[in-house]
């Protein structure tokens, strides 16, 4: 970013057309070594429209994508694997069944979404309906559980013929990693990127249902007058 003024310019800029489009709260920090901007846009609590708090904590959501992509390239730029590979060669017998054949899905496939795998959670049961939500939520499932769930469909397309995206796609990148490095995934991810890159707030919680505070809560609920921020907020 430019620096100085316009870090911060920009970054309320950024802020406020997310909350335009709806969203409840956005934070945002850039630096550079020198100097830290930050922004905020939006409110903490709707009811009382108490701001972002600056030090909130947020879920990472599909972001965590991009940081598996980048470990995925590192990889590559070291040799030790390449974004031609099947993804057979590293995870075999994973893909396959239904039509799925990892022979034919390259590692590039999978960061591009262009691997024609069907998205897993289109078929999670949690995600049908608040209720089902409040009955699954504390359930684990181990990422060749995941897949599984995705091969139990055909292929959207053919590999490599047109665009769809899948959230098993990132899981495979992931197994991939994981089956390089002999490492966890989000271990990986903090001593390549977030270590050197000081974000030492930022961190993968693996199972663990909570976050440190403050963060919001009642995100998922059908109502949104229990959308807010701050730890009193009744859910």
């Amino acid at each position: 970013m430019p620096g100085g003024g316009d870090d911060r310019r920009l970054l309320r800029e950024a802020a406020g057309d997310l909350t335009a489009l709806g969203v409840t709260g956005v934070q945002g920090i850039a630096a550079d070594g020198r100097r830290t901007s930050t922004a905020r846009s939006g409110v903490a609590d709707i009811r009382t429209g108490a701001p972002v708090p600056r030090d909130g904590y947020f879920r990472m959501g599909s972001n965590t994508k991009t940081f598996a992509a980048v470990v995925v390239l590192q990889l590559v730029a070291e040799g030790r694997l390449s974004l031609s590979d099947s993804v057979e060669r590293w995870l075999p017998g994973v893909v396959a069944g239904n039509g799925n054949d990892g022979r034919r899905v390259t590692v590039r496939q999978l960061l591009q979404h262009t691997s024609g795998i069907y998205n897993y959670t289109n078929d999670l049961p949690g995600l049908a309906s608040p209720e089902a939500y409040l009955e699954h939520r504390f359930e684990h499932l181990d990422p060749e559980e995941l897949v599984a769930i995705a091969m139990k469909h055909e292929p959207v397309f053919a590999p490599g013929t047109s665009w769809d995206y899948s959230n098993t796609n990132y899981i495979l990148a992931g197994m991939v990693i994981e089956k390089i490095t002999g490492k966890r995934w989000g271990t990986v991810v903090r001593e390549r990127i977030t270590r050197p890159l000081g974000l030492s707030h930022t961190y993968s919680p693996g199972d663990v249902p909570t976050l440190p505070r403050p963060h919001a809560r009642a995100t998922s609920s059908s109502s949104p007058a229990d959308r807010c921020w701050t730890p009193r907020c009744s859910t």
